[in-house]
């Protein structure tokens, strides 16, 4: 497994160390291409995939399985995809996938414009924190769905 980024746990200050898993698949090197990589994404309940940018190459992120929120941009906007979506990341532009769940994982395949997949990854501590102060809020208002979901599902006899 090639661990290519550093996840952010849910609740804890502290950057986690070997969470997320990152796994090229196509990429310069193992097939003949120019200008395409792609790769697959495990990212564990209760992990982030700390905030990044790339200066070269855009990103497509396809969820397949998981409950996620992207924080985007400077002030790490989120958007909540659902599994089957997927989300284009212009060069440049901020981000960071939120795994919701405290104990699922998130399966997501990621394609760039990187023919090496990880050479264009450039970490952006300055927007852990904002990253940080979004996550607890986020997970809350999932499970509050997810709750009120099963409650209004419930067979009445």
């Amino acid at each position: 497994m090639d661990t290519t980024t550093t996840p952010l746990p849910s609740a804890a200050g502290n950057l986690a160390d070997e969470d997320e898993t990152l796994t090229p698949i196509l990429r310069a090197g193992v097939v003949p291409t120019r200008a395409l990589s792609g790769g697959r994404m495990h990212l564990p309940g209760a992990t982030t995939l700390a905030p990044q940018r790339h200066d070269t190459t855009e990103t497509a992120i396809a969820i397949v399985s998981g409950h996620v929120a992207v924080l985007s941009g400077n002030a790490m906007q989120p958007f909540h995809p659902h599994a089957g979506d997927m989300i284009y990341v212009p060069v440049t532009l901020p981000y960071a996938v939120v795994n919701l769940s405290n104990n699922a994982s998130v399966l997501a395949l990621i394609f760039r414009t990187d023919p090496g997949f990880n050479t264009d990854i450039h970490r952006m501590p300055e927007l852990d924190q904002a990253a940080r102060d979004q996550i607890p809020e986020l997970r809350r208002a999932h499970h509050k769905a997810l709750l009120t979901r099963r409650n209004g599902r419930a067979r009445r006899t």
